[in-house]
């Protein structure tokens, strides 16, 4: 039950900013409706656009199977919007609206800065290596990034952003009971192996995406904890619900988390144990991931 404990005090974290931002929720403004259609040409916002075709189609361009061999960043071909729905337009799916706002983001005495943030999904939930913080994608996805922030108040949150905060199960998470609730609500998606659905060839990556095994998250993602595995778990799945209208209990939803994270993962990357939060912690966004 400790590392339950441990979990849930992150999971809290997750929503740090969020008390501003509820301020804000009664505000004409809807932050989750930027559409790039509506952008012209020209440099800036090819950029913008290519940002956006990153997070959609990650595994063609920066994957493990990408077209071009020297931009295999990721070690999977999973994509962004796997875990950042609606290409980080779905509320409480870890969104981008208010990232840039929240960045550079003081924890402790340490400065974290949205590329490290960023890298911190392409090493764990890609399984993969950093970007280059002056390479094309990772200006292209902050850009992207800003687009989507433009307007928001620096420094908040703004409602819906990172996870909807989840209570503690009744009962501690149990993987058993999990089996059961991925069986009946999961596995017709997710199947029954929790391999996924692949995209039809020549498309790489996945419709649906793995779960677990050699080809999703490692152990050190946003997702590998049963907190935030939870909370994403109960405000977007099914896919297609509403977060107001959730399908699984809360205890149901930590069940099933406990139940795919019993399940392999790759090992977390060869580094030393941090002495400041991982990127994955900063912020909650699994901004969790969450993958992603």
């Amino acid at each position: 039950m400790r590392t339950v404990m441990t979990d849930v005090l992150v999971a809290l974290a997750a929503a740090a900013g969020l008390g501003i931002g509820w301020l804000l929720w009664d505000q004409p403004v809807d932050w989750y409706k930027a559409d790039i259609s509506k952008l012209g040409p020209g440099p800036e916002n090819d950029l913008i656009r290519y940002g956006k075709a990153l997070i959609v189609d990650t595994p063609r361009y920066i994957g493990k199977s990408a077209e071009n061999p020297d931009l295999r960043y990721a070690g999977n071909d999973l994509a962004c919007q796997n875990c950042h729905l609606n290409a980080g337009l779905q509320p409480f799916a870890a969104p981008f609206v208010s990232t840039v706002a929240s960045f550079p983001m003081m924890v402790g005495d340490q400065v974290h800065t949205l590329t490290e943030r960023i890298n911190g999904c392409m090493t764990r939930s890609m399984n993969g290596k950093e970007l280059p913080d002056d390479s094309r994608e990772m200006e292209a996805l902050t850009a992207y990034m800003q687009f989507l922030g433009k307007g928001t108040p620096e420094g908040v949150r703004v409602p819906g952003m990172g996870l909807m905060p989840i209570a503690m199960p009744a009962s501690p998470p149990d993987a058993r009971r999990g089996q059961g609730v991925y069986a009946k609500h999961c596995s017709t998606c997710h199947k029954d192996d929790g391999q996924g659905e692949p995209k039809l060839a020549p498309a790489v990556g996945y419709s649906i995406p793995p779960l677990w095994g050699d080809a999703t998250f490692n152990a050190a993602a946003g997702m590998a904890k049963t907190a935030y595995a939870a909370s994403y778990i109960r405000s977007n799945m099914p896919m297609g619900i509403d977060y107001r209208e959730p399908v699984l209990s809360v205890q149901e939803a930590w069940d099933v988390a406990a139940y795919i994270i019993s399940k392999p993962h790759p090992p977390a990357p060869p580094e030393p144990v941090p002495t400041r939060p991982t990127a994955d912690d900063v912020a909650g966004e699994a901004d969790a991931e969450p993958g992603n």
